[in-house]
Formats: C-alpha cells, structure tokens, sequence
C-alpha cells in the first residue's frame, strides 16, 4: 500500500508574456529547490504550467495538509508569474482552434464543475492570451464565454451564486490558440508588490541599480535551497540581497566602493525585513578568501553602463579573472546567474572556465542596452 502511485490535485500557472522563456525557467528553478516528484507540462506558446506533485501513498499522506504551503511559498517567490489556480478542466485543440463560438464551447467538458463547492457565491473570469486570430479576434468573445461558464456552474450547482464584486470563488479561464484552462483562483504572485518596491524609494539611490523585480528573478534563478549561502560579488546597494533576505536566504554582499557599500548597510538596515543572514564585505571580488565549496549560488549585476565604474578594468577581463577565482570556492551544482550587456560574448569562456553549462536570455532595457542574463550550472 505504501508503494501505490497518487496524484495530488493538479494546478495551473499564468505566465508572464513579457519574456515567456525566462518567466518559465524562473518557475522550473523555483520548483527545482522543493525536493518533490513533480510533473510540468508546459504550453507551446511558454504562457501556461501544468503542475502535479506525484508521490507514494505514504509520502502523500505526510505531505498532503502542507501542500497549499508549498503553492503559496511558489507564489511568495515568482516574480514572472500572475497567479496560480486549481486545475478542473484543460482542452488541447486536436488539430486547429476553434472557428466559431458554438465549436469552442462544445469543447468544454462540464464534468469539471460538476462538484464545486455547495452554496458559496463565485464570479467566472477569462483570460485571451497569445496572438488573436480566427475566433479570438471576437470582441466580447470573454465575456459570452464567462457568461456560458457560469451558466453552466449554476445547472451543475444550484445553491451557488453569482457575485461579482466580492465573490467568495473566483474561477478563471485561460484562452489560447493552443487550448484552453479552467480552474478556481488560488493566488496572485507578488509580483505587484515588488514592481512598486522601486530602487529610488531606498534610503540610497544610484542610478545604475537594477529593477527589484529582475534581482528577485535572479534571485529565484539561482534555485538556492535551505541552508545554502547566496554570494553577490558585486553588491552595489544592496538590491539582490534585500530581495534574497526577503525570502529567507542567507547571503553575503561584497563591495570594493565606500561610499557605495555605505549605501548598501543603509538600505538594509532600513528594511524591516531583512535579518542577520545578510553580510557586507568592504573589499575586492578578485580577492575572495571563502572555505572551498561553501557558495551553492552567485547572484550579480557586475558594474556596466554610463554611472558604473569598473575602475579603469576592462569589464571582459574584470569577469574571466572573477571567474577563475571564483571556481573553488562554488559547491557541486552551484550555480552562477549573471547579468551583462549582450556586447560581450565570453559566456563560452565561462562556461569552460567553471565546467559548466549555461542558459542564457536577453532582455531589452533601452536603446542603448540589451542585457542579457547568464545562468551557470556547474558540473561534479
């Protein structure tokens, strides 16, 4: 009985569109540090994550009234993510989209909404996402097929109600091109929140800073587990580790400028959340003197741009000599995220500098800049 094979209730992620490539690999990294037997199954256009949690019956039982935790400590993480919902009907179009309303909702298996949960009030909301064409270029096409859902919920469910402004249930329909997903809402991400956590609101500003809602990502990239240390070797005020202290990991901040590390104690001191697992280091990242394989990540924004200063280095040179020195001191599977701008063409050298392998992802800022984000995971 303990070896019998169940399934846990299944759950959808939104994507966000901006950069579905990075918005899924962040997901898979956050999933990656949960030890879990997990089963992704992601949507072509990179929109859309399937998630299951797959384990014995003995292994279920133990993790079965901690499982919405784990949803919500994902949710407390992602920063690409909209929101997660349980899964009760998904359709995979067998060869092309639907042509017209009556075939798109002749698609729709009600048998998922067959056992909601009695006499509670409930809105239906849906979601077009991808490139419109054929159907979706229909105007109020949301809203005919939200009315339909619901319609259908009341046939199924007598005792529940319609309510839209403060529903006790909210179910969403995602709609693709792909396919369809209907489930009820669980959460939203934080990724609201950390948008609004500008770098400007800090006690110390410099203009080179990085976006919070990038450093979490890169943060969450490095898939740091419990107990594992977090190196930004490049601190600069602080953004990385404020983000990484906001979700509970420990790490160490090294800044060879001053007046720029001054900046970094200040913004961290002045955030309520951030513990004594953060650490400033005033000195040189070329000089790091840590116990061999104590770093399980590095997490970094080196100096580039009109207001950085790499103190007359070339910023190539400056990053082949870090990473030489780095390498001992990286554990097994350590992994390296990085951001440059996509001028600079040394990842291979890097990559063969740590034994490594590597993902890369651009990301347009402005004009003038293109950056690209390097993540390294190191070989045994």
């Amino acid at each position: 009985m303990t070896n019998q094979v169940v399934r846990e209730t299944p759950f959808f992620f939104l994507l966000s569109g901006e950069n579905p490539e990075l918005a899924v690999y962040e997901l898979e990294s956050i999933l990656s540090t949960l030890n879990l037997p997990l089963q992704l199954k992601i949507s072509p256009d990179n929109r859309v994550i399937e998630f299951k949690c797959i384990s014995n019956l003995q292994h279920n039982i133990s993790q079965k009234s901690s499982f919405p935790g784990i949803i919500s400590n994902i949710m407390n993480k992602a920063t690409l993510t909209h929101f997660c919902c349980q899964l009760l009907l998904q359709i995979d179009y067998p060869r092309h989209p639907p042509t017209s309303f009556s075939e798109l909702i002749l698609a729709f298996n009600s048998s998922g909404i067959q056992e909601l949960t009695p006499g509670k009030t409930f809105s239906v909301e849906t979601r077009r996402i991808g490139d419109p064409e054929g159907i979706f270029l229909r105007k109020n096409l949301s809203q005919e097929l939200s009315r339909y859902i619901g319609t259908q919920i009341l046939k199924k469910n007598p005792t529940k109600r319609v309510n839209l402004e403060y529903p006790d249930e909210k179910f969403i329909t995602i709609l693709s091109k792909h396919g369809f997903w209907f489930g009820q809402f669980v959460s939203h991400s934080l990724r609201k929140s950390v948008q609004q956590r500008t770098a400007n609101r800090r006690p110390f500003f410099h203009p080179s800073s990085m976006n919070p809602l990038l450093q979490r990502t890169m943060v969450n990239l490095a898939a740091i587990k419990p107990g594992e240390w977090l190196l930004d070797p490049f601190c600069g005020t602080g953004g990385a580790l404020l983000e990484a202290a906001r979700m509970g990991i420990q790490s160490i901040g090294v800044e060879i400028d001053r007046k720029i590390i001054w900046g970094a104690y200040q913004n961290l001191k002045a955030d309520e959340i951030t513990s004594n697992s953060t650490h400033l280091i005033f000195g040189d990242a070329n000089q790091l003197s840590f116990q061999r394989g104590s770093i399980s990540a590095v997490v970094t924004d080196p100096p580039y741009g009109t207001a950085s200063s790499t103190r007359g280095v070339d910023l190539q040179a400056l990053l082949i000599n870090f990473f030489r020195k780095i390498r001992p001191i990286l554990s097994s599977q350590a992994r390296v995220v990085i951001a440059m701008p996509s001028s600079i063409n040394i990842e291979d050298q890097l990559a063969q500098i740590l034994n490594a392998s590597y993902r890369k992802f651009l990301q347009y800022v402005h004009r003038s800049l293109t950056r690209k984000i390097l993540v390294f995971i190191v070989h045994e």
